[in-house]
C-alpha cells in the first residue's frame, strides 16, 4: 500500500524497503540506512508500540509514522507520547497525505536535532567561558552554575553551591536592597558592583549582571546573571584561561557571534557564526582590528571604549552598534563585552558578542 501510494505522489522520489518481522525491523533501525519508518500498530506477538519504545531506547534519531486503525485515539496518543513523529489511520491515507506526512515528520525531525545541537553547543560555552554564569529561581536558589561561578564563590563541587542562596552572598544588606530595586524596576541590573561571601568566608569584589526571565503573564520564571571577579589570583587564571583550548572550543562551538579581542582592537580569534556575519572567507582574523569592520561613524567611539578599558575605566557592557554589513550597507548589533583581567585587575581581553539587527 505504502509503495503504490508513493509512486503516485507528485513530489521526489521514494524507495520502499518492507521487512516482516519485529527482529528485522530492528536490524534495520540498527542500521540507520533510512530517512523514515512506517510500523504498523499491528504484529504478530507484540505492537508497534513496543517497536517504536525500543526504537528509542536504542537511540534511533530517524522520524518513525504510525500506522493505526480507524477511530483508535488512544493508541494514537500512545504512540506520539512514545515518540512517534504522526501517525497515519489505515483506510483514510491518500498520496498527498502520506507525502505529507514523511515531509512534516523530516522537518520536525531536523528541527528537534538542530534544537538539541544548539542546546549542547550553548552547554558547551556555559561550561568553559572565564566568568561566572548562572541561573537562579525568584527566591535565590541557584537553578545552575558554571565552574567559573564554582570558582569565584571558593565551593568545591556544583552540588555544594547550589544549595546555596544566591541572595545570601552579599556582604553589605545595603547591597542586596540596592541590588533587588533596580532589578525589579528595571528588569535587568548592568555592572552592579559589590562585595560577596566566599564559601570559607572571605569577600572578593565583584560586578553583577543580571536579567529577569518572565512567563507569558509576567511572572518572573528565573534571573540569568553574569558575575565577573574584579581582582585577586582567580582573576589571572580568568585571563589565562581566555586562551586555553577548552575556552577556543567554547568560543567556536557557540551558534552567536564571538570574538576574542585585545586593548588595540585586534581580532585574535573569532568563531564561525562570526566569520558569517561580516562574510570573511578565512575565519582566522589574521590581525584585522574591529574597527575596521565599524561604521566609520562608530570606529571613535568604540577605540576610546577600548582606551578606557586600557587605564582602568568602567565601560558599560552592552552597546548599539553600527557596521559596514558585507553587502555594503549598513548593520545595526548589538554588542556584549565580557572584560578578562588579570590580577591587578587590568583588562588583558574582551570577548564580544555581537547580535545582528535589522539592515
Amino acid at each position: 500500500m505504502i509503495r503504490v501510494m508513493l509512486s503516485q505522489a507528485e513530489h521526489g522520489q521514494f524507495k520502499v524497503d518492507w521487512v516482516a518481522t519485529y527482529e528485522e525491523a530492528l536490524d534495520a533501525f540498527e542500521r540507520e540506512a533510512h530517512d523514515v519508518y512506517f510500523v504498523d500498530y499491528f504484529l504478530e506477538d507484540r505492537t508497534g508500540l513496543d517497536l517504536l519504545r525500543e526504537a528509542q531506547r536504542r537511540g534511533m534519531s530517524a522520524p518513525v509514522i504510525m500506522l493505526t486503525g480507524r477511530g483508535n485515539r488512544e493508541v494514537d496518543m500512545e504512540a506520539l507520547e512514545a515518540g512517534a513523529a504522526d501517525y497515519l489511520v489505515k483506510g483514510l491515507i491518500d498520496p498527498a497525505a502520506l507525502e505529507r506526512s514523511i515531509r512534516h515528520s523530516l522537518e520536525r525531525t531536523q528541527a528537534v536535532r538542530a534544537l538539541r545541537e544548539s542546546e549542547e553547543r550553548h552547554r558547551s560555552l556555559f561550561e568553559h567561558l572565564p566568568v561566572g554564569l548562572y541561573r537562579s529561581a525568584p527566591d535565590g536558589t541557584l537553578l545552575e552554575a558554571n565552574p567559573a561561578l564554582i570558582r569565584i564563590l571558593g565551593y568545591p563541587d556544583r552540588d555544594s553551591l547550589e544549595e546555596s542562596h544566591s541572595s545570601t552572598f552579599f556582604v553589605h544588606p545595603d547591597d542586596r536592597d540596592g541590588f533587588w530595586s533596580v532589578l525589579e524596576r528595571n528588569g535587568v541590573v548592568r555592572g552592579f558592583e559589590s562585595s560577596i561571601v566566599r564559601a570559607d568566608g572571605t569577600s572578593v569584589p565583584v560586578r553583577n549582571t543580571v536579567r529577569v526571565q518572565r512567563g507569558a503573564g509576567g511572572e518572573i520564571l528565573y534571573l540569568e546573571g553574569v558575575l565577573e571577579e574584579l581582582a585577586g589570583e582567580g582573576a589571572e587564571a580568568e585571563a589565562h584561561a581566555a586562551k586555553t583550548p577548552g575556552f577556543s572550543a567554547a568560543i567556536h562551538a557557540s551558534p552567536s557571534p564571538m570574538a576574542l579581542l585585545d586593548l588595540e582592537g585586534r581580532l585574535l580569534e573569532v568563531n564561525p557564526a562570526f566569520a558569517g556575519v561580516f562574510s570573511m572567507e578565512d575565519p582566522g582574523p589574521d590581525g584585522l582590528n574591529l574597527a575596521d569592520l565599524l561604521d566609520p561613524t562608530d570606529r571613535a567611539p568604540f577605540l576610546r571604549d577600548l582606551e578606557r578599558l586600557s587605564r582602568g575605566d568602567r565601560v558599560p557592557p552592552e552597546a548599539e552598534r553600527r557596521f559596514k554589513g558585507p553587502d555594503g550597507g549598513l548593520l545595526w548589533a548589538r554588542t556584549t563585552g565580557v572584560v578578562i583581567r588579570n590580577g591587578e585587575d587590568r583588562t588583558k581581553y574582551v570577548v564580544l558578542t555581537v547580535e545582528p539587527g535589522p539592515t
